[in-house]
């Protein structure tokens, strides 16, 4: 298996943030200590830092911002359910008794379209 070779640079472009969010997807499960996981820290704090410029938000409560965005899509809380492991998980993070996982901030922020750095707020 082939790996790209990344160049680490500032995140300017929708193109360029895509591209880093298709990567941290690849490395999400990357174990501690390796190359592969300080690339992924690495990843996280350009594609905050271009979230903060292009998606100025302020202080944003995740949980909120996922109630909200469920009513606007009309995503479903068994659809939500399925994302996040199910019905009494989804309970649990919705009542904030439970703090978001990366895969859960991951695939709700794919679902909902909530960027990563307001999920990480409920981790």
């Amino acid at each position: 298996m082939t790996q790209k070779k990344y160049i680490a640079r500032p995140i300017k472009t929708e193109e360029q943030y895509n591209e880093a969010i298709d990567l941290i997807e690849t490395l999400i499960d990357s174990k501690s200590g390796t190359p592969e996981m300080e690339l992924l820290e690495l990843l996280g704090i350009l594609v905050h830092d271009y979230e903060q410029r292009e998606f100025p938000i302020g202080d944003v409560n995740p949980i909120e911002a996922i109630k909200y965005q469920m009513e606007e899509l009309g995503v479903t809380t068994t659809e939500m359910a399925e994302l996040v492991g199910g019905k009494s998980r989804l309970s649990e993070l919705l009542h904030e008794k439970r703090p978001l996982s990366v895969r859960q901030i991951k695939a709700i922020s794919s679902r909902l379209g909530i960027p990563v750095d307001i999920l990480l707020k409920a981790a």
